[in-house]
C-alpha cells in the first residue's frame, strides 16, 4: 500500500537501467546460456519512465489527518478523495501498484475522525488478498496514522470467538462476496450486525474487474441485497470500487452496484522504464503443412468421394511440431533467474505452477543453485506466506504462480515477469506485468506465446497490446435463474415488499417472480407485496445453495476412491461435469492423471468418483447440438439477404460420445464410446447470422482452390456432410464460427469456454433462409456475452477474417493458431480456411 513516490534503487545505490534488462535477453547472452535460442524474440517494446504527478494532501484532507501523513498524494488519489467528499461514488481504474488502496484507507480515516462510530465493509476476491490487506490497513490506520480503528477479517477461516468480537466492535470488516452472501441474513438475530449496518458509511469492492460474467452477475445481486438491508437501518453508504484498466469502468460499476459512479482514470503514480518482449516458441512448419489440394485432386481423378483420412488428431500433430509454451516459459524463467533477475512466472492453472517450478529447476544449470517455488490458492496459508516473504526478502530467485499473485498481494518488487501464454485479456496481461518493477524501478516482462488463436493474433498484431483500447467487462442482471435464486435469499433476509422494486428488479419482474415462488410453496402464499410483505417459507439457508461460479447452483465434488477423500480440485459445474468428467474420462490434476469411474448426479451432494492412473492416453468428448425455440429480439437487416439477429432460444447439448487417443501421436486407440451423460438444455441468449439461400452455390463457384474431400467420418456421422461441395462450405462456415468465438476476448472480458456455437447449412426457423451460424452463451439464462459480441460484431468479424487469411500454417483445414478449437464437439471436422475467408468477406461487404 506504499505510495512508492521515492525511487527504489539497487544495492549499489544505482537505479536499475534499461540496458541491464536488455542485456539479459541480448543475442550474446542468450547464445551463451540459452542453447536452444533460435530467434524466439519476435517483438520488443520499451515503455519510458514516467514521473509522479502529486497534489498536497492539504488540498483534499482535513488538517487532523494531513498532520499524520508525510507524503503528498498522487493526483488520482486526490481527485478520488475530492469526489468522495462531494458524496459521489468513485471507481478508481489505474495501473497496478498505483496506490488505489490509499483512496479507501484515507476515506476510512477521514470518516473515523469525523465520527468514530462509522463503519466500512471491504470486499476482496481472494482470502489471501483479504489477509494481506488487513495487515496493510492496520499498518496505515493504526500504526502510521495513530487511529483507534478496529479492523477484522470475517470469513470461513476466522475463529468463532473472533467473529463475535468483530461483529460487536469492528469499525472495518474485510470479507469476500461468497462469505457476505451467507452472512447477510444474520442481522435478524445478531445485534452486532445491526450495529455495523446502521453505521455503514463506506462499501469497498476491491479488484472489481474480477467480477464479470457469471460471478459478476451473482456479486451484483449480493450487493443489491446488501444495499436493501442497510437501507432498512437508514444507512446510505458510498462506494469505492478499484479495478484494473477496463474499457467500461462507469458502466461496470453501475451494473455491479446499481449506483452511479465518477471514474478516476488519470494515473498520477510514477513508473520506471519497462521492456516488454514477445517470445514465440519455435514451430517446425514442415511437420504440419498438409497437401489437401493435391490430395483432393488425386482423389477426384480416382473417382472417389472419400479421402479415407486417418483418425489422427490434427491439434496433437501441431503440438508435436511446436515447442510447448510451458517448457519455453520455464527455460526463459531459468535464464532470467540465473542472471540475478528475480522472476515471477504466471501459469494458467494450479498444476501448471508445480510443473513450471520443476521445469525451471531442471532447466537451470546446477551451478546456478536457484531457489524456485510454486504458488497457488491450493497451498496452505503458511506455505503461501513463506513464498510471499521469500520474494520480498530476496531468498527466492523465481516463483511460478497462478493469477493469485496478479492481484494486490504484497510481494515487494520483483525484477521480471514471464507470462506462459496470453492470459486472455489485456487487463490481465497488464496486471501481471505490473507486478514487476513497482514504483520507479525498471522492469522486464516476457510474454511466451500460447498455442491458440488469440495468442497467434497478438503475435501477428503486437500493436494490439499497446494501443489504448481495453476490453469491456460484461455483467448482466437479466439472467432469470440467478435473479430468482437471489430473490429467495433476499426474502429470507427480510420480507419482500413493493418498496424493493427498482433495487430488486422492475415492479413487473419482482411481482411475477414472487408469484412463481409462491406457487412453488417457497414464499409465503398469504403474503402481499403491498401489505405486510412476503417472507421466505422454504428450506433453511437458501443462500447456501447459491454458487458464484454457475447459474444452476449445482456443483460436483471430485472424490478419489483410492483414498476415499476429496482431492484438491475446485468443484465442477454440471455443464463441465457432463462434458469433461463423464465416466471413462481421463484428466490431469496436480501432475497426477485420474480416470472417472462414476458420476453420481442423483444425491444431494453430486460427486465425481475418480481413481489414479497413468495411461499415456487422453480423452476427447464429442457432442451433438440442437437450437430450437428461437425468439428474435433485435434484427439488423444487411444488404443482399444477409441478416443478423439477437435473441433467446433453447440450446440442447448432448455430450454423447468420446474418443481415447494416444498422447504421443494423437491417434484414436478406442472409440467412439458412450459417455452416459444426460442431455443438457440451456434457455439462453444467442446471436445468429443468416446467409442468402443460394450462398452455398455462389461461394463454391467463386472458390479458386479445389473442393475438400470429406473425411471418413462423413459416411457414418450425419453432422459431417458427405458431398464435397457441402463439406467444403460447411468447413468454411464452421471456421467463421470458431474464429469469431476464439477472438471474442480481444474485445470483451470473456472466457471463450463460456460461449459456444453451431453452424449449419439450413435451419427451420423463419428468420433463416439459407446457411446460418449461431453463437450462444454457454450458461443457462444467458449472462450478456453474446449480447456484447452482437454489439461488437463488425470489429470482431474483421479481426477474424484477417487472422484466418494470414495464419502461417498454410493449411486448408487450419491449425490451433487459427480455426481449430480444443473444445469443438465435432472434432474440428469439417474446417476450411479458404471458404471461411470468402464467407466472412461476404458478411462484411453486406454490413
Amino acid at each position: 500500500m506504499s505510495n512508492n513516490i521515492e525511487s527504489t534503487q539497487s544495492d549499489d545505490d544505482t537505479p536499475r537501467s534499461q540496458e541491464y534488462h536488455s542485456s539479459v535477453l541480448s543475442e550474446e547472452t542468450l547464445s551463451e546460456s540459452f542453447p536452444k535460442y533460435d530467434g524466439q524474440i519476435v517483438e520488443t517494446h520499451h515503455l519510458t519512465q514516467k514521473p509522479a504527478q502529486t497534489t498536497p494532501a492539504e488540498a483534499v484532507l482535513p488538517e487532523s489527518l494531513t498532520e499524520r501523513i508525510s507524503n503528498e498524494l498522487f493526483e488520482h488519489q486526490a481527485t478520488a478523495l475530492a469526489a468522495l467528499a462531494d458524496d459521489e461514488n468513485v471507481v478508481v481504474t489505474t495501473s497496478t501498484s498505483s496506490g488505489k488502496t490509499w483512496v479507501y484507507a484515507l476515506q476510512i480515516a477521514r470518516m473515523h475522525l469525523y465520527n468514530p462510530e462509522t463503519t466500512a465493509l471491504c470486499l476482496y476476491p481472494m482470502k489471501a488478498l483479504t489477509r494481506d490487506q488487513e495487515r496493510e490497513l492496520n499498518n496505515k490506520l493504526r500504526d502510521d496514522w495513530g487511529l483507534d480503528v478496529k479492523i477484522g477479517v470475517y470469513d470461513g477461516d476466522t475463529p468463532t470467538d473472533r467473529k463475535r468480537e468483530i461483529r460487536e466492535s469492528a469499525d472495518v470488516i474485510l470479507t469476500n462476496p461468497a462469505g457476505l452472501n451467507v452472512y447477510l441474513p444474520r442481522h435478524n438475530r445478531d445485534s452486532g450486525w445491526r450495529r455495523f449496518y446502521a453505521n455503514l458509511d463506506l462499501i469497498v469492492v476491491d479488484e472489481a474487474h474480477e467480477y464479470a460474467g457469471v460471478t459478476g452477475t451473482h456479486v451484483a445481486w449480493i450487493l443489491r441485497r446488501l444495499r436493501r438491508i442497510v437501507r432498512a437501518y437508514d444507512a446510505n453508504p458510498q462506494f469505492v470500487l478499484t479495478t484494473a484498466t477496463i474499457g467500461n469502468p462507469a458502466d461496470h460499476a453501475r451494473r455491479l452496484t446499481g449506483e452511479l459512479f465518477t471514474v478516476i482514470d488519470e494515473d498520477g503514480s510514477p513508473r520506471g522504464s519497462r521492456d516488454i518482449v514477445l517470445w514465440e516458441p519455435p514451430v517446425d512448419w514442415d511437420q504440419i503443412t498438409d497437401d489437401d489440394e493435391k490430395h483432393t485432386a488425386a482423389t477426384d481423378q480416382a473417382g472417389s468421394t472419400k479421402s479415407g483420412a486417418s483418425e489422427s488428431d490434427p491439434a496433437a500433430e501441431f503440438e508435436r511440431a511446436r515447442q510447448s509454451t510451458g517448457s519455453e516459459a520455464a527455460q526463459v524463467t531459468a535464464h532470467l533467474a540465473s542472471h540475478n533477475t528475480q522472476t515471477l512466472q504466471f501459469c494458467s492453472a494450479r498444476q501448471g505452477t508445480e510443473i513450471a517450478a520443476k521445469q525451471t529447476l531442471d532447466t537451470a544449470r546446477s551451478s546456478d543453485n536457484l531457489a524456485v517455488e510454486p504458488y497457488h490458492a491450493g497451498l496452505g496459508k503458511r506455505l503461501r506466506r513463506r513464498v510471499e516473504n521469500g520474494l520480498k526478502d530476496g531468498r527466492l530467485d523465481a516463483v511460478a504462480t497462478t493469477n493469485a499473485l496478479e492481484l494486490g498481494i504484497d510481494i515487494g518488487s520483483v525484477d521480471a515477469t514471464v507470462t506462459a501464454g496470453y492470459p486472455g485479456t489485456k487487463q490481465s496481461f497488464w496486471q501481471q506485468i505490473g507486478r514487476a518493477g513497482r514504483g520507479t524501478t525498471d522492469a522486464l516482462s516476457v510474454l511466451v506465446g500460447g498455442d491458440d488463436a488469440i495468442d497467434a493474433y497478438i503475435f501477428d498484431h503486437p500493436s494490439y497490446l499497446f494501443n489504448e483500447t481495453v476490453e469491456d467487462a460484461v455483467v448482466s442482471v437479466d439472467n432469470e435463474p440467478v435473479y430468482a435464486d437471489h430473490l429467495l435469499a433476499a426474502a429470507d433476509e427480510r420480507p419482500l415488499s413493493d418498496a424493493d422494486a427498482g433495487l430488486l428488479g422492475s415492479e413487473t419482474r419482482l411481482r411475477e417472480t414472487v408469484q412463481m415462488w409462491q406457487d412453488a410453496g417457497v414464499l409465503e402464499q398469504t403474503g402481499r407485496l403491498d401489505g405486510t410483505g412476503v417472507g421466505y417459507a422454504g428450506d433453511p439457508r437458501p443462500q447456501g445453495r447459491l454458487s458464484l461460479y454457475n447459474t444452476s447452483g449445482r456443483e460436483f465434488a471430485v472424490i478419489c476412491i483410492d483414498t476415499d477423500a476429496q482431492i484438491d480440485h475446485d468443484p465442477v459445474a454440471a455443464e463441465r461435469a457432463y462434458r469433461d468428467y463423464h465416466e471413462g474420462a481421463l484428466f490431469l490434476h496436480a501432475g497426477q492423471q485420474y480416470e472417472v469411474v462414476n458420476v453420481d448426479d442423483e444425491s444431494s451432494q453430486p460427486r465425481i468418483l475418480v481413481k489414479q492412473t497413468n495411461t499415456g492416453k487422453y480423452t476427447q468428448t464429442l457432442s451433438t447440438k440442437q437450437i430450437t425455440e428461437l425468439h428474435a429480439q433485435e434484427h439488423h437487416s444487411l444488404a443482399g439477404a444477409y441478416d443478423r439477429y439477437f435473441g433467446r432460444g433453447t440450446v440442447k447439448i448432448t455430450y454423447d460420445q468420446y474418443l481415447v487417443r494416444q498422447i504421443s501421436t494423437g491417434e484414436v486407440v478406442r472409440g467412439p464410446l458412450p459417455t452416459q451423460s444426460p442431455p443438457m438444455e440451456l434457455n439462453t441468449e444467442l446471436m445468429w447470422v443468416s446467409l442468402p439461400p443460394n450462398h452455398v452455390a455462389s461461394t463454391i463457384d467463386r472458390l479458386d482452390v479445389p473442393l475438400l474431400s470429406p473425411t471418413a467420418r462423413s459416411s457414418g456421422d450425419t453432422r459431417v456432410p458427405d458431398e464435397a461441395a457441402q463439406y467444403t462450405y460447411g468447413g468454411g462456415i464452421h471456421a467463421a464460427e470458431h474464429g469469431l468465438i476464439q477472438l471474442a476476448p480481444l474485445e470483451l472480458l470473456v472466457d471463450n469456454n463460456d460461449i459456444g456455437g453451431l453452424s449449419t447449412l439450413n435451419h427451420p426457423h423463419e428468420t433463416v433462409s439459407g446457411p446460418v451460424w449461431f453463437i450462444h452463451d454457454g450458461i443457462d439464462g444467458g449472462i450478456g456475452f453474446t449480447r456484447a459480441i452482437y454489439d461488437h460484431f463488425e470489429t470482431l468479424t474483421e479481426r477474424t477474417r484477417d487472422h484466418i487469411a494470414q495464419c502461417r500454417c498454410d493449411r486448408r483445414r487450419g491449425c490451433p493458431l487459427c480455426i481449430m478449437s480444443e473444445d469443438c464437439g465435432n472434432n474440428n471436422d469439417p474446417l476450411d480456411r479458404a471458404t471461411g475467408k470468402l464467407i466472412l468477406n461476404d458478411v462484411l461487404a453486406a454490413i
